[in-house]
């Protein structure tokens, strides 16, 4: 119903503030931005000298904020007033003019929720408190260099990306500047997408973006001249030019709160882009996914319509972006579904998606379009349902696909039964492997305000006898239990590390490095450490598949994200479903099909602090906060030490499942060789072997697994002919 000012003057008491935080939610809840607008303005006009009715308001914001509804952010900042030169009384709720502190407090408002105060904030807590260890990549990349691997571009890609997830929002580049070399093994789309990890290792960074990417952007007309052409674009080729326009998507969109002026401009810029290089499909292919990232949610129809020119080129790739793109653009708008707040134009232009889909023969765009009419549908819940309904019916497995996905955000945090229960039906019963993996990972999108409650219903499907399934169980009990260490959920996950399938074996890593993330090397009975351990001996051990090593690589960069300050979290901290962590995990998630979508993970991720202000938004001297709990339990994990001094270790790490009897004949067959050659490679394979049994390593310290043995040999448990060990083997 209507306030009457009589309402407002009641503002002051603490039980008006109660209520003032919970209208607030219920609004939001509702979409009601002008209302709560309303309210923030009363909270701020409220305040007299020894009030603080202003610093709620201005809490209310942040909270608004973190929700990661850009479309919402915006309303709400539309219905605060702005002041004028000549400031007006006519826009001021009462008779008298607003005094300056009220304007601060009003221009304070704007700067959060519009300005990016909140994501410089979380940037500047990233900066300074980042402790990423240099050691990891180090010892990453001599792993993979060690046996040649480094041609692997699949494995040399993955690398970079993991780079790009252990340094996310730091701005700390640096091992990439020093290894510009190894970075230059990269070739076509692997160029475009460690281009691209810039965006990811700069997120919100938005003031220097341009000139951080100023080497690699495509050539663009001047900015001053309106007249002046846009420069060619040649048909091949541009696979650094597209990757730095994504990487420009991903400074702007990668926080909910970044500044919309800055991300205007470069939207801007992105969008002459898209327009201009509809003849080289890698360029528009970045600049599509970077317009969607710098435009996510806000429902413009310009915007759309460029993308959908770029669509109807059809060509597959560009046409894929384009596609997720509009998706990222239209995200919760519920464009096309019988009662949504979205305009006509909007549900034409589904209609004629989901009519493009059934007529273009790229399975690319297929995937697109279904996976961007799941993205309209997020926070849809009934409204959905006819959509959804029709996806699901559909004969072409890729839009049922779609429907999976469209399901797990429609419902997203709602924990509906009913979606459990399509979810749950489709995972057992579909005939297409990639639409029962969507529907068991859609299950943690649904659930994950209980998330208790996914590894009590994947339990069964983890003993599918399709390994799609089982990869899907992994992920989805990674996703719901994601940084909590959760000790069941790792000992759920724990016998698929062994499984049959390399893919499955690469969904229990990340499934289980997610759960681990943020965690302290006391975690589950320091149990983390042996599963480091694992990671660092995966990427080096030749009896994996590169799909496995390509787990153990990515693995290794979400452990330890964003400077190990950073955590995967659906939720925000009102109880809302964070809009960009959804749906960037969603997109995340398409790595399975597209590699260059592995960067959309910076969505996310939400730093983890708690940062305090005084009234002047200025960090406060003195400010702490008690912690009622061991030191030990929020430390650190250790850094990684160089290989000079002796390290300590003792772990039970889980035996590869290399019989025993193998591993006699090769020890047998080992000191033989040892005999005669001081050492060459096929020996430092077997090491893993032996290594793995003897289950001691500390965290990927070892640069090479011979020189491992080499300490192992001053252990204090010898196994057979340990002491023959030769100490010479160096690279």
């Amino acid at each position: 119903g209507k306030r009457t000012s009589s309402d407002m003057s009641a503002y002051s008491s603490s039980i008006a503030k109660e209520a003032a935080c919970t209208l607030v939610l219920c609004r939001q809840i509702l979409g009601d931005a002008d209302a709560v607008g309303k309210i923030i303005t009363a909270l701020i006009d409220a305040t007299a000298e020894e009030s603080d009715t202003a610093l709620l308001g201005l809490q209310l914001c942040f909270d608004i904020v973190d929700s990661g509804d850009e479309a919402f952010v915006t309303k709400v900042a539309q219905c605060l007033p702005k002041q004028e030169a000549e400031s007006d009384s006519t826009t001021t709720t009462t008779d008298t003019p607003r005094s300056d502190i009220v304007w601060a407090h009003f221009a304070n408002a704007h700067r959060v929720l519009t300005g990016g105060f909140t994501s410089e904030l979380s940037l500047s807590f990233l900066y300074k408190n980042s402790n990423y260890d240099t050691l990891i990549m180090t010892n990453l990349k001599k792993a993979l260099e060690e046996r040649g691997m480094s041609r692997n571009s699949v494995l040399h890609n993955c690398a970079v990306t993991a780079h790009g997830y252990l340094t996310a929002g730091t701005t700390n580049d640096s091992f990439l500047r020093d290894n510009l070399d190894w970075m230059k093994k990269a070739s076509n789309w692997a160029k475009f997408s460690a281009t691209a990890s810039m965006g990811v290792i700069h997120a919100s960074h938005t003031t220097e973006a341009m000139t951080l990417l100023e080497p690699y952007l495509p050539p663009s007309a001047p900015a001053d001249d309106p007249n002046a052409e846009h420069p060619t674009v040649s048909a091949t080729g541009g696979y650094a030019e597209g990757g730095s326009l994504y990487a420009l998507g991903l400074i702007h969109g990668s926080h909910a709160g970044s500044s919309t002026e800055k991300r205007l401009e470069a939207s801007t810029f992105l969008r002459k882009h898209l327009r201009n290089s509809h003849a080289n499909e890698v360029i528009s292919h970045g600049a599509a996914l970077g317009v969607g990232l710098t435009s996510f949610g806000s429902a413009d129809l310009e915007v759309v319509g460029e993308l959908k020119e770029l669509l109807y080129t059809d060509s597959a790739v560009a046409g894929e972006a384009a596609s997720y793109a509009m998706g990222m653009v239209l995200v919760g708008s519920g464009a096309g579904n019988a009662s949504s707040s979205a305009g006509e134009e909007l549900a034409e232009l589904v209609a004629e998606l989901r009519n493009y889909s059934r007529e273009t023969h790229h399975e690319k765009i297929i995937r697109g379009i279904a996976m961007c009419l799941a993205l309209v549908n997020y926070g849809q819940e009934e409204n959905a349902d006819a959509t959804i309904e029709e996806m699901r019916g559909d004969r072409d497995p890729i839009i049922r696909y779609g429907a999976m996905y469209g399901l797990a955000l429609a419902y997203c945090g709602t924990g509906s039964n009913k979606a459990i229960r399509i979810l749950l039906h489709t995972a057992v019963s579909d005939v297409s492997d990639d639409v029962r993996m969507a529907a068991v990972i859609g299950l943690a999108f649904v659930l994950h305000k209980t998330p208790e409650r996914v590894p009590e219903l994947v339990r069964l499907l983890l003993e599918s006898f399709n390994p799609h399934v089982r990869y899907a169980s992994c992920m989805a009990v990674g996703i719901a239990m994601a940084g909590t260490g959760d000790s069941d959920s790792v000992a759920l996950l724990e016998p698929m590390l062994t499984d049959m399938t390399d893919y499955v074996r690469q969904g229990a890593l990340l499934g289980t490095a997610m759960i681990y993330m943020q965690q302290s090397d006391t975690c589950n009975n320091r149990k983390i450490k042996t599963f480091r351990e694992k990671l660092a001996n995966l990427v080096g051990d030749k009896h994996q598949t590169t799909l496995t090593k390509m787990g153990a690589i990515l693995s290794t960069g979400l452990l330890d994200a964003g400077g190990r300050n950073c955590v995967i979290s659906l939720g925000s901290r009102n109880g809302f479903t964070k809009m960009t962590s959804a749906a960037g995990l969603v997109l995340w998630l398409q790595h399975w099909h597209w590699y260059p979508l592995m960067h959309m993970f910076s969505l996310a991720v939400t730093p983890t602090c708690t940062i305090g202000l005084n009234k002047d938004f200025k960090y406060p001297k003195k400010f702490e906060v008690q912690c009622n709990s061991k030191p030990s339990v929020f430390a650190y994990p250790k850094k990684l030490e160089e290989k000079k001094e002796e390290v300590k270790k003792r772990v039970e790490t889980v035996t590869l499942s290399t019989t025993a009897k193998s591993k006699a004949r090769l020890a047998r067959k080992k000191a033989k060789e040892e005999a005669e050659s001081g050492g060459d490679s096929a020996e430092s394979a077997m090491d893993v072997d032996k290594k793995e049994e003897e289950g001691e390593s500390k965290k990927e310290e070892e640069k090479v697994e011979g020189m491992d043995i080499d300490e192992g040999a001053k252990e204090d448990k010898p196994k057979k002919k340990r002491e023959l060990e030769p100490t010479s083997f160096r690279i």
